[in-house]
């Protein structure tokens, strides 16, 4: 008998309850260009160069600054954004490596000639400190200054 009653009470709590919330969502259009002439659709290349040398070293900050001063500044002189990160992946081997990062940000208008600095960086960086990989993610934005 308790147990019928306690059912018959949960069962009408439930009617009683408000079955919903009243939450508001609204869809707003994108800004066209018209609206802002200075935008424009450049190329954002964001790199992210692994800190780890071969047998456990790690490639300093003195290293780093000398790299991004010699080889990556010279390239991309209209700007650049250098951040600090960590990040893991599975080498070749299978191996999980989690290491210190440099993330360089370049935004600029695409080129052949663009591309091919972007190119020698990473080749570079690849020779110079024997890495197996420099990660590369390319996407079209819309800038305005």
């Amino acid at each position: 008998m308790q147990k019928s009653v306690n059912s018959l009470i949960l069962t009408s709590l439930l009617f009683i309850a408000p079955v919903h919330t009243n939450t508001f969502v609204r869809a707003q259009s994108p800004q066209t260009s018209t609206q802002n002439s200075t935008e424009k659709i450049f190329t954002k290349d964001e790199l992210y160069f692994g800190l780890s040398k071969l047998g456990g070293d790690t490639i300093s900050e003195l290293e780093w600054q000398l790299f991004l001063n010699r080889v990556v500044t010279p390239r991309f002189r209209e700007g650049l954004t250098v951040i600090d990160a960590y990040g893991q992946y599975l080498n070749s081997s299978g191996k999980l490596t989690r290491e210190k990062t440099k993330l360089v940000i370049l935004i600029y208008e695409n080129s052949r000639t663009k591309n091919q600095m972007i190119e020698e960086v990473i080749a570079s960086y690849k020779r110079k400190f024997q890495q197996e990989s420099v990660l590369r993610v390319t996407s079209t934005v819309k800038v305005s200054f």
